[in-house]
């Protein structure tokens, strides 16, 4: 085989290698195979009522049984997971409703004890967070013993920003 014909079987070779991982990337982010780095939360889980809704984690208390239903069915949805009596919680709570209303969110509550039960006390080790379910797996959660986290415990403007870096607004 000549030279000149190798060359040419070795471009072919490479524009089709070309080609395919092109498709596949593309077809991939079209159809969220690679994700896209934000979460968008499950339409049941919003609220629909117009300008003035309020969204309450006092009527959302998620049990293990539920957690784990919802998370088999690959939902997407916002969990506060707390233990009550502690100032920190008391403020992350205060962010957490202030953002379920004003977003349109439901936020479900978890007590800690109870996350240890269920398959998402894999991830969260500690309390006061907030975890972010996509899919019905645990995406990201805010970590109780994180530097980089500790802003959205101190401040609602941090904690929106932070909830706004992983939640997508259009719900599905």
């Amino acid at each position: 085989m000549a030279v000149k014909d190798r060359r040419k079987i070795w471009f072919l070779v490479m524009v089709l290698v070309f080609v395919v991982i092109f498709n596949v990337t593309l077809i991939g982010t079209i159809n969220g195979w690679f994700g896209t780095g934000k979460v968008t939360i499950d339409k049941e889980y919003t609220c629909q009522c117009g300008d003035n809704c309020i969204c309450s984690l006092d009527y959302d208390l998620l049990s293990v049984e539920e957690y784990e239903k919802m998370a088999e069915a690959g939902k997407s949805f916002v969990v506060f997971i707390d233990q009550g009596g502690c100032a920190t919680a008391d403020d992350l709570e205060g962010y957490a409703d202030r953002y379920a209303g004003e977003h349109g969110i439901k936020i479900f509550r978890m007590v800690y004890e109870d996350v240890k039960e269920s398959s998402l006390g894999d991830s969260v080790k500690y309390y006061p967070s907030v975890a972010i379910v996509s899919r019905g797996q645990p995406f990201v959660w805010l970590r109780a013993d994180s530097d980089e986290d500790a802003p959205a415990y101190n401040s609602y403007e941090e904690f929106e920003k932070w909830m706004d870096g992983w939640v997508v607004e259009n719900f599905s």
